[in-house]
């Protein structure tokens, strides 16, 4: 007889002078406790920017609130003045950064719609008139950042450098 016992658990973890809560399993709370593989772009009060390592293009980005919410649903209003802020912030830094010319912002909720990481995120993804992306919706887009693979970490670490030059925080 196999018994499987699900649980949640919860903890505290120290993040940029303050104690925030996080998932035990989720990666995106370790990231928000600054692990030292995330490559981060931009924080504020509420949320935290980042490269994304499977990118579709070259400076894909994610943004998550500090704290755990599982996602749309669970995602509490005071945090989200902080995180569309940190999203315009990282956005508006990309373009300048990498002379896109556009970005596509994503936001999956549960299975169905395609979330696979349960901690509420947006994805950033910088645009280019000839990046053969046209017509494929938000799932296609993900797949293609996982076929892709991962960019060594000096590549992500050159991109950041390069986003985080043309932050201004508004």
């Amino acid at each position: 007889m196999v018994l499987h016992i699900e649980y949640e658990l919860s903890l505290l973890v120290y993040s940029g002078g303050s104690m925030i809560q996080a998932e035990a399993q989720c990666i995106f709370c370790l990231v928000a406790a600054k692990h030292p593989d995330a490559v981060i772009l931009y924080e504020n009060e509420d949320a935290l920017a980042f490269l994304d390592i499977n990118p579709i293009t070259r400076g894909h980005s994610l943004i998550i609130p500090k704290k755990h919410c599982r996602n749309l649903f669970d995602f509490e209003d005071s945090m989200a003045q902080g995180v569309m802020h940190a999203t315009r912030v990282v956005a508006c830094a990309i373009r300048l950064a990498l002379n896109s010319d556009g970005i596509s912002l994503l936001q999956s909720n549960e299975q169905a719609a395609g979330q696979h990481v349960f901690h509420f995120h947006f994805h950033l993804i910088p645009r280019f008139m000839d990046d053969n992306l046209k017509g494929q919706n938000a799932e296609g887009l993900l797949r293609r950042g996982i076929e892709r693979g991962h960019p060594t970490r000096r590549d992500l670490d050159s991109v950041a450098d390069r986003i985080r030059s043309r932050i201004v925080d508004f």
